[in-house]
């Protein structure tokens, strides 16, 4: 984690004195806290944040909404193309001394911590809500990049004829009895 994340209190929630009950937090995420992660494929980030807390006696109910946009460069032509993120994260705080690692939706914070830092669980949120593939929608990518994949030979079809003479013959008698069935 960058130090600059560190120094940044704007993520942090004061749960010392945080009464018991439902709280409310808003912030607007952009592109300085996931740069503080490393993150500098995502720009123009523009993302509502509400968290809606419960506190109880021995727990937190943390449900994050994230909603906004975030401009990236399209996987298949290179040009930039804005993605539209709408999610919803639900995460538990135990107050222990003792933590349990077995369960990814649970945090848990020493009873006597005072703050809890939200960013990175924010981070995380935005990044694993990211589709694999960053592609324009179908017919929007640079129509030069797509005539040229149309163009260019699949790499599944490209060679088959190559591979099927160059069966190893241990092979051949295998393949003979599977077709027999």
């Amino acid at each position: 984690m960058d130090s600059s994340l560190k120094e940044n209190d704007s993520y942090a929630i004061g749960v010392s004195g945080l009464k018991l009950g439902k709280h409310t937090f808003d912030w607007e995420v952009n592109t300085a806290l996931l740069n503080a992660y490393g993150v500098d494929h995502l720009r123009d980030v523009a993302i509502e944040c509400t968290l809606d807390l419960e506190k109880k006696e021995r727990l937190m109910q943390l449900d994050f909404e994230l909603k906004g946009d975030v401009v990236t460069d399209c996987d298949r032509c290179g040009l930039p193309m804005t993605l539209t993120l709408d999610l919803e994260n639900r995460l538990v705080v135990r107050f222990a001394e003792e933590s349990d690692f077995s369960d990814d939706e649970v945090v848990f914070l020493a009873e006597l911590e005072s703050k809890l830092d939200v960013g990175q669980f924010i981070y995380e949120f935005i990044m694993t809500g990211l589709p694999t593939r960053l592609v324009h929608p179908e017919g929007e990518c640079d129509p030069e990049v797509e005539s040229f994949l149309a163009e260019a030979p699949s790499e599944e079809g490209q060679g088959d004829e190559e591979k099927e003479e160059k069966i190893d013959p241990r092979w051949e008698a295998l393949k003979k009895l599977r077709t027999k069935d």
